[in-house]
């Protein structure tokens, strides 16, 4: 087993150029592009989601690997999930090579595989640099291709930074230099989430409406990983077209700021909170526009890099 740390950020295309210069600047090893399918398993029940399972088969060259992704947690964008992977001779499921305890103890594993099928598919094209940042080694890699479910198609434009050794914050101090460039933003979901909900239909149809309420009684690191849910939340309303996600928006940045007086509260936060508020109120600001902006990422990393400094 091991548990993977990344930070996923969403890529305008425009942006790749000046993102891949800035990686130059960085001690690296580069590898060129490699074709990469994903296919994602579950049942008509959706029985590995209910566990919070992702069961996947990749295929590069003439290579697979089985992978199943267990329950873990996002901050902010920052992924954390237990991960285990086995290396197959032919892209057939074997859920017994994995270790039996990850699996519930009434759980009959063939009879869960024999109810198994393909769900969807990731087709992407994958370059990747190993680069050297502060006293970590990060992997970064851009995705590009298309998710795929049925006869609907969504694109993938992504980059993902994953701790291969070091430090979580050297992974935030990379992202901050990346996101000196426009074009980025910070994304909650995997492929894989967006890849279930392309296959139940719209993905409009998953963002359930829901009142931003935040328990201020909490530790600041519990006041602080809700309201970085509630913005990726309200976020992503917005960018879906979703009238009340701007309004929402609004309120979740107003609490941040009236919680950014404590004293280890990052200096910057206070002026990108303010400018970011600014746009938000001329009505003529676009949403994309705004999300994918320098000031607007560099603000909410620098909120995820306070509350991974308070649970160090």
């Amino acid at each position: 087993m091991s548990v993977e740390i990344e930070l996923k950020l969403i890529a305008r295309p425009q942006a790749i150029p000046a993102i891949r210069q800035q990686l130059l600047l960085f001690p690296h090893d580069y590898f060129s592009p490699q074709k990469l399918t994903n296919i994602y398993f579950e049942t008509s029940d959706n029985q590995l989601r209910s566990l919070d399972m992702g069961l996947r088969i990749r295929g590069f060259d003439d290579q697979y690997e089985m992978t199943i992704k267990t329950a873990g947690k996002v901050v902010g964008g920052l992924h954390q999930r237990p991960e285990y992977n086995v290396p197959l001779v032919k892209p057939e499921l074997a859920l017994t090579l994995f270790p039996r305890h990850i699996w519930p103890d009434n759980c009959d594993v063939e009879a869960l595989q024999s109810r198994l099928n393909a769900l969807f598919s990731t087709d992407f094209m994958r370059e990747k640099w190993v680069v050297t940042y502060g006293q970590s080694e990060i992997e970064v890699v851009l995705d590009q291709g298309e998710i795929i479910a049925a006869n609907r198609k969504e694109p993938i434009c992504e980059f993902e930074l994953e701790l291969k050794q070091g430090t979580i914050t050297d992974v935030l101090a990379l992202a901050v230099e990346l996101a000196k460039s426009n074009g980025l933003r910070q994304g909650n979901k995997s492929k894989a989430a967006r890849g279930y909900q392309l296959a139940q239909g719209k993905p409009k149809a998953a963002l359930l409406s829901t009142q931003v309420e935040i328990d201020m009684q909490q530790s600041l690191s519990s006041v602080l990983t809700s309201m970085l849910a509630h913005w990726q939340e309200q976020e992503e309303r917005w960018l879906a077209g979703l009238s009340d996600g701007r309004d929402g928006l609004k309120q979740v940045l107003t609490l941040i700021h009236q919680t950014i007086e404590y004293p280890s509260a990052p200096k910057q936060l206070d002026n990108q909170l303010v400018a970011i508020n600014q746009k938000l109120l001329d009505m003529e600001t676009e949403t994309e526009t705004l999300c994918y902006s320098s000031l607007y990422l560099q603000c909410k990393l620098a909120l995820t890099m306070w509350l991974i400094n308070l649970s160090a």
